[in-house]
């Protein structure tokens, strides 16, 4: 991709959260294009700098229309971030999200805790596709059994970790401490808030930026120093993310507002958060 060039990132993602991932691509500096039809899909990720696989609402033509168009961007070389919302939630997303891993080459991977538990298990048991009650959470939300905290950090490092040797992809697993892991190193995010958590789509949203970032870096190959390369800027990405979260919150508390109004200033912080707009520290970023 020329450098100068606005990245055009092809998603492929939810109905609930379109309009707000589209937004976030837009406020990084990305130019986003939602197109599912089985005829032009994959034309569409021909001309495209990045793509963007978010199952959280499959219908009947996802499977055929994801792995076509994960398979042209890998043909083509640009980079592919996957989302497995909700893996557990149904057979059908279970063999969706094996499907894909499969067939596709990603290059990112971003979901919460158990989410990405429930991935690097079905990947290890060799495709069972049946979820057990331990593999099972509530919708599309992590498990209060699996949030992420200081007791239970270096067992998601593992699995971060775990994931990204099986798959060659820059995993994220997002939550309280966001996890950013390639399979020999990684990074922990403490940015963000609470509020974050309590308006629909803020992983999706996330997802979008995350994209962006890959293809401005154009860090789809898959050299060493590519991949590292590529945790970094996440890492970075998921870090801006998480403070321009922690922003909107305190301009939402000042004004005495709520949650709709958090959405508006996150997406103006999104917008404006440059360097320039950063106090040194900040960015709390942790090398692990």
């Amino acid at each position: 991709m020329n450098p100068s060039r606005t990245p055009l990132i092809h998603c492929i993602t939810n109905y609930v959260t379109a309009c707000d991932v589209a937004n976030t691509i837009l406020a990084v500096g990305g130019s986003p294009i939602m197109a599912d039809h089985p005829e032009e899909a994959a034309v569409i990720t021909s001309r495209s700098d990045g793509l963007l696989l978010n199952m959280g609402t499959p219908n009947q033509s996802t499977k055929a229309v994801m792995i076509q168009t994960g398979k042209k961007a890998n043909q083509i070389g640009i980079p592919v971030l996957f989302d497995p919302v909700g893996i557990s939630v149904s057979p059908l997303r279970t063999k969706l999200a094996l499907s894909l891993i499969r067939d596709v080459k990603m290059t990112l991977i971003r979901g919460n805790a158990s989410e990405l538990k429930a991935l690097l298990r079905l990947l290890t048991e060799d495709g069972e596709t049946s979820p057990t009650a331990s593999q099972k959470h509530q919708g599309v939300d992590v498990s209060v059994h699996d949030r992420i905290s200081s007791q239970t950090i270096d067992a998601y490092l593992e699995t971060t970790k775990a994931l990204s040797a099986m798959t060659g992809a820059v995993v994220v697993m997002t939550g309280s401490i966001d996890i950013i892991s390639t399979w020999k190193e990684s990074r922990l995010v403490y940015n963000g808030c609470s509020q974050m958590s309590q308006i629909t789509g803020s992983g999706c949203m996330l997802d979008g930026a995350l994209t962006v970032t890959a293809a401005k870096i154009a860090s789809s190959h898959s050299s060493e120093d590519a991949q590292k390369e590529l945790m970094e800027a996440t890492a970075y990405t998921v870090s801006r993310y998480g403070l321009c979260g922690e922003q909107a919150a305190k301009k939402m508390k000042e004004n005495d507002l709520g949650t709709g109004s958090f959405r508006c200033y996150f997406l103006d912080a999104l917008s404006q958060g440059e360097e320039a707009h950063f106090q040194r520290g900040a960015l709390k970023i942790e090398i692990s």
